[in-house]
């Protein structure tokens, strides 16, 4: 059974799941306990609409997470006959960054790709360079919040571009994480996920592809999929601000989990902020988490 928006509302509102999901957020709640940062976790069983969260409604740094929503702005657009697939885009010099770029690294012998190739590598490799392009010519902060609040995904704020995030962690990173600007709710979250895997949001090409592209993704092994059975596919975008001293503004990771056996889906995001942490302890503390949803869904 697929939650109705009202019973999706009424869950998140009311913190209530069925039984599998009491468990589950015992589990939680105590890996959780044995970080030192603050962790939010949804999960949303797709085909019995069994909801757990925790922290649900807390907003986190969404760092490259961020580049789901851009995406999927992008590929709206893209269904809307304002951009197309195929379409070569010009990087110019103000997106580009070596850091964690292919496509800045292939700046500027080569300066224009084909949008369909920059959605790729800004999602499946988390480039830098293509979400500071894309950002632009999707138009921006003010482009992307009207669309979020169109499709009534409030729990989710694109505000600066990723480059700017970064540039102001590194100013001050406790100031960055009281900061409400360019969160996310792992509530909130779970939603997007939720309609964007029903087609709610995208064409049915569209949305093949976003999934297809999500099901790429080589960043974050350790996290969602660090604990899963080998060859579970996941379907995921992660997200790491940068670290402090030793503290970390955020360490993310979200998706759908297929389970085995035509067992259905599990949308799940997870998110660690303000931890001192190293980063194998931090992606640990995600494949824990995942590993208890995965577990509870199969009984």
């Amino acid at each position: 059974m697929l939650l109705t928006r009202r019973q999706y509302l009424y869950l998140f509102g009311a913190g209530l799941s069925a039984a599998p999901g009491n468990t589950l957020a015992e589990r939680w709640r105590r890996i959780a306990a044995e970080s030192d940062g603050t962790i939010g976790a949804a999960a949303l069983y797709l085909r019995s609409g069994q909801f757990v969260s925790l922290h649900g409604d807390e907003r986190f740094p969404l760092a490259s997470v961020c580049k789901l929503p851009i995406a999927t702005h992008i590929l709206a657009m893209v269904d809307e006959g304002k951009l197309s697939r195929a379409a070569e885009i010009e990087v110019v010099r103000q997106d580009v960054t070596l850091n964690v770029s292919e496509v800045g690294h292939r700046w500027p012998k080569q300066r224009q790709f084909p949008l369909d190739e920059l959605l790729l590598l800004m999602v499946a490799k988390s480039d830098n360079t293509a979400v500071e392009t894309l950002y632009r010519i999707s138009g921006g902060a003010a482009a992307i919040t009207a669309r979020l609040r169109g499709w009534q995904l409030d729990g989710i704020r694109i505000d600066r571009t990723e480059k700017q995030c970064g540039r102001d962690a590194a100013a001050s990173m406790p100031r960055f994480l009281a900061d409400p600007r360019d969160t996310g709710t792992p509530d909130g979250t779970v939603r997007l996920l939720q309609r964007l895997f029903h087609a709610e949001l995208l064409s049915a090409p569209s949305t093949a592809r976003m999934v297809e592209i999500l099901e790429a993704t080589t960043t974050g092994a350790g996290r969602i999929k660090g604990l899963l059975p080998a060859g579970t596919v996941v379907a995921h975008k992660t997200g790491t601000t940068g670290t402090a001293g030793r503290l970390n503004g955020s360490t993310n990771d979200v998706g759908v989990i297929t389970l085995p056996k035509g067992g259905g889906q599990i949308a799940l995001a997870v998110y660690l902020k303000g931890s001192t942490r190293g980063l194998d302890a931090r992606e640990t503390i995600i494949a824990r988490i995942a590993k208890a949803a995965f577990d509870v869904a199969l009984g």
